[in-house]
């Protein structure tokens, strides 16, 4: 996986963790810089620098035991390094923020006293949590921690209103799905070239499994169920759209071949051969010609897919209509040099928060992973970044 999607994955990770520092713990940046400007308003390297080394705390959690003490100079997949990549898409996230408090105006988006009381109470509690070496590595102030969790705040505010301008008219056409069962037997073919005897036996098998295949559609014909059970064989399941038969719009994982056999049958037919794909032989049966319930999966798949296409399009808006410029000098001296690693007896990652990471919060915006923390109580910024020496 190469480290710009690992950073997707990770910008909007909750953790219950305490990290500790291999090093000194000392910040080498001028926290009173400029780090970037937007439209002339300058951003600190103080708030700048806490973020970095806040998401790079977060990475180390996650990746340090499995690239090493190297890993922020590995190649990053591009031919860029895994530090150069996160602080790509810190400082995308920081100019996101920004914007997003810039144009707050237009949606009547602002703080209560409530979360301003909560912000103040969260940030004093990481730094009370925290030794201070943690402290000094991450560069983190009372001042500084409160703007993370109050840009946070807004963008979360601004996501939300931005998403509610979709239209939510979904025909019945746009979100109807059929869905069939299938059983999937592994397909090995030989290499044009290949002579070797390993090769032979793996076009072997693959002959096999195809008659295998046949042999089980033969005894599926009276219960599939009960001929997958004979043979501990998966029953799974694709639901499919009139749109996804076309190889350019299918949005589903199953080969367009299996796609185009399954729209052919009635439902509760079986298919009369065994289909065979580029990668496998496939036993299909129709479930169901008209499934309500995937209907209404995939009505809520094509909302959620126009409300992040609509905070997408927004930003971008933004971005085109407004100056950015980054201060390189500075932001160059941002390192993860010395890493965090994490208590053990600790370390525990909150299901809760994780499993609400999906398209809405993390696919279309390139955030820094601090949305759930944005709701500024005092246990979202202990749970998510707690740091000792």
């Amino acid at each position: 996986m190469k480290f710009k999607k690992i950073a997707a994955m990770l910008l909007a990770a909750a953790m219950l963790t305490s990290f500790t520092v291999t090093g000194c713990g000392s910040s080498k940046v001028n926290a009173q810089a400029v780090a970037a400007t937007l439209d002339g308003k300058e951003i600190s390297m103080g708030v700048a620098n806490f973020m970095a080394q806040y998401q790079a705390a977060q990475t180390d959690l996650y990746f340090l035991s499995y690239y090493g003490e190297d890993m922020w100079n590995s190649d990053s997949g591009d031919g860029t390094t895994m530090t150069d990549s996160v602080k790509d898409s810190v400082m995308e996230n920081i100019r996101e923020c920004y914007l997003m408090d810039a144009h707050a105006a237009d949606y009547q988006i602002e703080l209560t006293e409530e979360e301003k009381t909560a912000i103040t109470q969260a940030a004093s509690k990481f730094l009370a949590d925290n030794s201070a070496e943690a402290v000094n590595k991450m560069g983190a102030t009372q001042e500084i921690v409160e703007e993370m969790l109050r840009l946070n705040k807004i963008q979360s505010k601004m996501r939300a209103a931005i998403q509610e301008e979709i239209d939510t008219n979904v025909s019945d056409e746009e979100c109807a799905q059929k869905t069939f069962s299938y059983v999937r037997f592994d397909k090995t073919t030989a290499s044009d070239t290949a002579t070797d005897d390993t090769t032979a036996d793996s076009a072997e098998a693959g002959k096999d499994n195809k008659e295998t295949a046949e042999q089980f559609l033969e005894n599926a014909g009276d219960d599939m169920e009960q001929a997958a059970k004979d043979k501990e064989y998966t029953i799974q399941t694709c639901s499919y759209g009139a749109g996804d038969l076309n190889e350019d719009d299918n949005t589903t994982s199953m080969d367009i071949e299996v796609l185009k056999a399954a729209d052919k049958l009635k439902e509760g037919k079986l298919s009369d051969t065994v289909i065979e794909t580029n990668n496998g032989y496939y036993v299909i049966r129709m479930d169901s010609t008209d499934d309500k319930e995937a209907a209404k999966t995939k009505k809520e798949s094509i909302l959620t897919q126009r409300r992040n296409d609509k905070y997408s399009e927004t930003v971008e808006s933004y971005k085109e209509s407004s100056d950015w410029k980054i201060n390189e000098n500075e932001w160059k001296k941002v390192n993860f040099d010395e890493l965090y690693t994490a208590k053990a007896e600790e370390t525990t990652t909150s299901t809760d928060d994780t499993s609400n990471t999906g398209t809405d919060d993390t696919s279309d915006t390139g955030s820094t992973g601090t949305d759930d923390t944005s709701n500024a109580d005092s246990s979202d910024v202990e749970d998510t970044s707690n740091a000792e020496e």
